[in-house]
């Protein structure tokens, strides 16, 4: 299991001249099974002291993945990384995982004999992926007894992750053809959902029918003609566009004067805005400009 004080599970010692071929798919077959890796891809960062991040990364790794090939064997950083894990292994149980990757034994003495005294996973004749797995089983063994081989090998091969991509870009594609059906049920200008759908009269006759539409942004359309605009609509007419026209009733005790918008243009006569109403002729035109306010907000 994880020992929660370290941040890292593994830390992968290498020469840079391995990445290509075999350092980076063993680093990513492992974070994919689902092991956390300090690997200089992964975890430098611009600006970063690369001899204070390998500390670091020595230091807050459980294991060490020390994989010795000829061209480690003939670099110093990875000899400097391997002298800090081995500082670690005289005061911690086993830390070192060496992986021998195109070496014999023999040039494993020659460059560390305790080193060549450790037992080794061998390369040869195995993927990144088939060493992740291996890897996998000594690091996290409950990750690798809950899944089953050939599950842990697709997972490792990076299949697992085609196949949520997979996935993900045809729910996606679900939605997206979803969206598109449901386009009809929203306003076109902003989006505000279909409040009522119904067939009504073309004519008093009654000869020719044909569909209403209401959305709750106060757009509403019939047979393809908008009976009044959305507010998103870039023709929504302003209130500029209306012409003030007062009325007086003295007999109407509580409010005598009456203010109607007569619209100047076709859009705003499309609008109807309900007439404003008060005890004076300010009062009256103030509730008209409020009841176009309203329609003009309205989402």
């Amino acid at each position: 299991m994880n020992d929660d004080s370290k941040s890292w599970d593994v830390f992968i010692c290498h020469a840079s001249e391995d990445k290509d071929g075999f350092v980076r798919p063993l680093a990513v077959a492992l974070d994919s099974l689902g092991v956390s890796v300090w690997y200089d891809e992964f975890s430098l960062r611009l600006g970063d002291s690369l001899s204070r991040s390998i500390d670091k990364g020595l230091a807050s790794s459980r294991f060490g993945l020390a994989v010795i090939s000829q061209h480690f064997l003939q670099k110093p950083w990875p000899e400097y990384e391997l002298r800090g894990l081995v500082a670690r292994e005289i005061g911690e149980d086993r830390v070192i995982l060496p992986i021998w990757h195109g070496v014999t034994r023999r040039h494993v003495i020659e460059f560390s004999p305790p080193l060549a005294d450790k037992v080794a996973l061998k390369t040869e004749g195995l993927s990144a992926q088939d060493v992740a797995i291996q890897i996998l089983r000594e690091v996290r063994p409950d990750i690798y007894s809950a899944q089953p081989r050939q599950e842990l090998e697709r997972i490792a091969s990076g299949a697992a992750f085609r196949a949520l991509q997979e996935e993900m870009d045809q729910t996606r594609k679900e939605l997206e053809e979803t969206r598109e059906e449901l386009a009809e049920y929203r306003c076109p200008y902003c989006g505000a959902p279909l409040s009522l759908r119904i067939d009504a009269p073309v004519d008093r006759s009654e000869d020719d029918w044909d569909i209403r539409e209401v959305f709750e942004c106060g757009y509403q359309v019939f047979g393809g003609y908008i009976e009044s605009p959305c507010p998103s609509d870039p023709k929504f007419p302003k209130f500029e566009d209306y012409e003030l026209k007062f009325f007086e009733a003295p007999k109407e005790p509580r409010w005598p004067w009456q203010c109607y918008a007569a619209g100047k243009t076709d859009m705003a006569r499309r609008l109807r805005l309900p007439p404003g109403h008060g005890a004076t002729r300010e009062e009256a035109e103030r509730e008209l400009r409020d009841n176009y306010t309203r329609f003009a907000k309205k989402k």
